[in-house]
């Protein structure tokens, strides 16, 4: 099956929140402290693969070439570039806003309603730094970093879990997911903050011959 790009992105403009220090405010469920850190984090993740934008997650090595010698398919990790543009809570403060250090995410993956049959994907969890330094005023400050969507670990047990004729599929083993990421980290001062980003994926047999 050829791969799909889809023509919309999924990003939420989130506002990074405290853990622990009380008191309720707007954002997600179960964010707190949102006004605390003093910055807002608009974040997106574009995923890609073989240095192109795409959704579509191949888990089948496919022959290019029958040769001989057989020319394979490339196959590895299938990435993502996480975009994040901060911008001050309140760019009239006087007060210098700290800068924020991410030390970690989390990838929770969720089976879509049309593919409640599917295999479950394992979490994934990654130690990976990145620095975000607040504006001034009422600028924005940009950071790019790639990051993991799908590891070529969770792509050869989802299709190992399909083979064994335990899970239900679409032609070419093809399933849809959504990814909800979660960055946690601190700023300088120690303060903890987290926010999060959801990208949907179709994952299946896909040529990248």
């Amino acid at each position: 099956m050829k791969k799909v790009h889809f023509l919309t992105l999924c990003s939420l403009l989130l506002t990074v929140f405290v853990w622990g220090c009380g008191g309720g405010s707007p954002g997600s469920p179960g964010n707190t402290g949102t006004e605390d850190t003093g910055v807002i984090i608009d974040a997106v993740v574009v995923p890609n693969y073989l240095d192109n934008d795409t959704y579509s997650v191949d888990v089948v090595q496919q022959v290019c070439e029958e040769g001989p010698p057989p020319k394979y398919e490339e196959f590895t990790d299938h990435g993502a570039t996480l975009r994040i543009n901060a911008r001050l809570l309140n760019p009239n403060t006087t007060f210098r806003v700290g800068t924020l250090y991410v030390e970690r995410y989390t990838i929770e993956f969720r089976r879509s309603n049309d593919s409640i049959g599917a295999p479950s994907i394992e979490n994934d969890e990654r130690y990976h730094s990145i620095v975000i330094t607040p504006p001034a005023g009422n600028g924005v400050s940009t950071v790019e970093t790639t990051v993991v969507l799908v590891d070529l670990k969770r792509k050869e047990k989802y299709l190992a879990d399909l083979q064994s004729g335990q899970y239900t599929s679409g032609m070419a083993y093809l399933n849809n997911y959504t990814a909800i990421y979660t960055f946690y980290g601190k700023n300088e001062f120690g303060t903890s903050f987290s926010f999060m980003v959801t990208v949907p994926f179709q994952i299946g047999s896909f040529d990248y011959c």
